[in-house]
């Protein structure tokens, strides 16, 4: 069975969906077979899509397929998931009964915070979705959040400042979830490979392009890190 990652944020706008491209891309370019799975009804990920196979762009080793109901997702990974490596689904932006079956088919949710108190809020309420359905069901799912359209000004701000002791307080309160080191920042790259360009990883390397890729590269290697890590803490 593929491992299973889903992409969480109970707030629209938050930049889900660019990292879900963003990881996609990555994990691709390491020869993993990557099934996108676009389940938020504002289908922004089916968009790029579409928008790339116009462009002749549609990169390699990632195929994508859209779900709207419960079964669609459950048919995704467990049907057409069997092909691939790795699932990666773009949930919703809202609170609702596919959000939760979406959490409950992953093993690893994450959740974009761009610095503002609405974002934190909205990962608040992500973290407690996963735990809650952690609880219910007797499950293991862990839960990541990460820092996006960061920008050097912005870590001035004192939602950015508060982003870290927020979710230090949350792990403090037992919940299971935890912050990332790498941040996304704010990059032009990121924008424009919205407009059907395929992934980061087949753009030329520019000066630009080349820090943005070693950016996501070594978000990619941080996820894997921390994931193995929460597992061995889980069956510890």
């Amino acid at each position: 069975m593929p491992r299973t990652y889903a992409a969480v944020s109970n707030k629209g706008g938050a930049g889900k969906t660019t990292l879900v491209t963003l990881i996609a891309g990555e994990y691709a370019l390491r020869g993993e077979r990557v099934l996108l799975v676009d389940a938020d009804n504002r289908q922004n990920l089916s968009g790029w899509w579409r928008l790339c196979a116009e462009k002749a762009n549609v990169p390699d080793n990632i195929e994508l397929t859209q779900a709207s109901t419960q079964r669609s997702i459950e048919q995704a990974i467990d049907n057409l998931g069997k092909a691939f490596d790795l699932v990666v689904i773009d949930a919703p932006g809202i609170d609702s009964s596919l959000q939760t079956a979406i959490i409950r088919s992953a093993e690893l949710v994450i959740s974009p915070i761009q610095p503002a108190i609405k974002e934190l809020e909205a990962a608040g309420q992500a973290v407690a979705a996963v735990n809650e359905i952690n609880d219910r069901y007797g499950l293991s799912i862990t839960h990541f959040n990460v820092r996006t359209r960061i920008s050097v000004p912005g870590r001035n701000l004192e939602a950015y400042r508060y982003i870290r002791p927020f979710v230090a307080g949350l792990v403090a309160a037992e919940y299971r979830t935890g912050l990332l080191d790498t941040e996304l920042f704010e990059r032009n790259i990121y924008r424009e490979i919205q407009n059907g360009l395929g992934t980061l990883q087949m753009q030329d390397l520019t000066d630009p392009v080349r820090k943005a890729r070693l950016e996501v590269h070594q978000l990619v290697d941080e996820i894997e890190q921390r994931r193995a890590a929460a597992e061995l803490e889980g069956a510890a």
